[in-house]
């Protein structure tokens, strides 16, 4: 059976301060980044087929974060 993960983006200056950000494409924060880290960890031995992000750099940041702690990377196409 396959399974679907859903991780949504890091924080980013925008979502710091409350704002709706739409298409606006604001960097990671700390914060941001740390989760991602976080999340790379947590996700680290999960035998990923594939890792999508849109091309938004919050979420191909997020991605590339998180796969980057992937034991299966070599195997898998990213973001």
């Amino acid at each position: 059976m396959k399974r679907i993960y859903v991780v949504r983006h890091g924080q980013t200056y925008i979502n710091r301060y409350n704002k709706m950000q739409g298409w606006c494409d604001t960097p990671l924060t700390e914060p941001g980044i740390e989760g991602a880290e976080k999340a790379g960890e947590a996700l680290k031995d999960v035998p990923f087929d594939i890792a999508l992000s849109s091309d938004l750099k919050r979420a191909s940041d997020t991605c590339e974060i998180i796969m980057k702690h992937n034991s299966t990377r070599m195997n898998c196409n990213t973001c």
